[in-house]
């Protein structure tokens, strides 16, 4: 009988990478992941990993229906989703092992959904949003600030005062970014520098990529998450 393809799972150091199938309608899809993984459940064990996409796109919603099915026929925890042409192995190692050491003294947190206007959302460690933060809406947190969503509102990473944290979004278009006490401001910036960058950025089809924020000589610096950076140490083919 010819194998099923539409669903891939392969394995690497930091955590998994699934290879969807883009024709399929989204709902058989589903179904073909909560298969794919209830099969190899006793395989896969019992691990805290990073996810990755490939192969087809997906929306926020779709990203938790995916993260919601895995959940419920595995025993393993997806602490950070990267999509697959947007991911480097150094942002999503230090992520993960961010992640990780907060959520195993049990102060870490994921937040599923957006967080609307008006709102404001806290943690002392590291802190997982699976959604946007909106215009008006407010994250802050101790450690990193992954969004698997677009920042629009206010997002603080660092409150505990470590200059190593990072902000994570899928894409930003930010009222307002902060590291430790660092605040971004984008009026600073050289208007031709900006441009420059912008021209490079498309050229480069970076334009649409994930974005990391960081804290460097005192200053917050915004960056492309740039491709083809992964890496895999193995080839577990599922």
């Amino acid at each position: 009988m010819k194998s099923d393809n539409s669903v891939m799972v392969k394995g690497y150091k930091d955590g998994i990478l699934l290879v969807l199938d883009d024709t399929l309608p989204f709902e058989d899809l589903l179904e073909r992941i909560r298969s794919k993984f209830a099969d190899s459940a006793k395989f896969l064990g019992s691990a805290k990993l990073a996810l990755t996409f490939s192969g087809r796109t997906l929306s926020v919603p779709e990203q938790k229906d995916v993260l919601r099915v895995i959940s419920e026929v595995s025993d393993l925890e997806i602490i950070c989703v990267f999509d697959n042409d947007e991911s480097t192995q150094d942002v999503m190692k230090r992520t993960v092992d961010s992640v990780i050491s907060s959520l195993s003294n049990q102060t870490g947190k994921f937040f599923h959904g957006s967080v609307a206007s008006g709102s404001h959302i806290e943690n002392e460690n590291s802190l997982v949003i699976i959604g946007n933060i909106e215009k008006g809406g407010s994250v802050s947190c101790g450690g990193n600030l992954v969004v698997l969503g677009c920042i629009q509102g206010s997002a603080t990473a660092g409150t505990n005062g470590n200059p190593e944290a990072l902000i994570y979004a899928s894409s930003i278009d930010a009222e307002h970014l902060q590291i430790v006490k660092t605040v971004y401001d984008p009026s600073s910036l050289d208007p031709k520098s900006e441009k420059k960058r912008q021209k490079l950025e498309n050229k480069s089809h970076l334009d649409r990529a994930a974005r990391l924020v960081t804290l460097k000589d005192g200053e917050i610096v915004i960056t492309p998450v740039e491709e083809d950076t992964l890496r895999f140490d193995a080839d577990l083919d599922i």
